[in-house]
């Protein structure tokens, strides 16, 4: 008898990140990172706010087909901390992210074609940077 050993399925692993620091201004909503997630089940994104000043939004619209508009579908704090429907777990309020502070925050993407994530700051300009990665 002969033995077969079998290795569980590859995966499709992705990896994107920010070039460089994003500077994040108050006001209106700055993008931070904007990546196609069509061949991704889930994804992890990985939040740091390396400037002075902390988040007062931050907001991840996903597109449904390269046709469609960017949809909003996390952008107020509950998002974040009760983590339900695409939200599988998040490190907390990424909404009010402080400086010098580091979130993450994994989401089911199967449906999605495209994610877009912007922030502003608070009281002045701050820098973000974010890592993601999914299969």
């Amino acid at each position: 008898m002969q033995q077969v050993n079998s290795s569980p399925a590859r995966r499709l692993n992705f990896v994107a990140k920010t070039d460089a620091d994003v500077v994040v201004g108050t006001g209106a909503n700055t993008l931070i990172l904007e990546m196609d997630v069509s061949q991704l089940a889930r994804l992890a994104l990985e939040i740091l706010n390396v400037g002075a000043n902390a988040f007062d939004s931050f907001v991840v619209e996903m597109k449904v087909n390269p046709d469609g508009n960017y949809i909003p579908i996390l952008a107020v704090a509950a998002d974040y901390t009760t983590p339900a429907g695409i939200v599988v777990d998040a490190s907390g309020d990424l909404t009010a992210l402080g400086a010098g502070a580091t979130g993450w925050l994994i989401l089911d993407a199967l449906a999605f074609y495209k994610l877009k994530v912007t922030a502003s700051a608070a009281v002045g300009a701050t820098s973000a940077r974010l890592f993601a990665g999914g299969a």
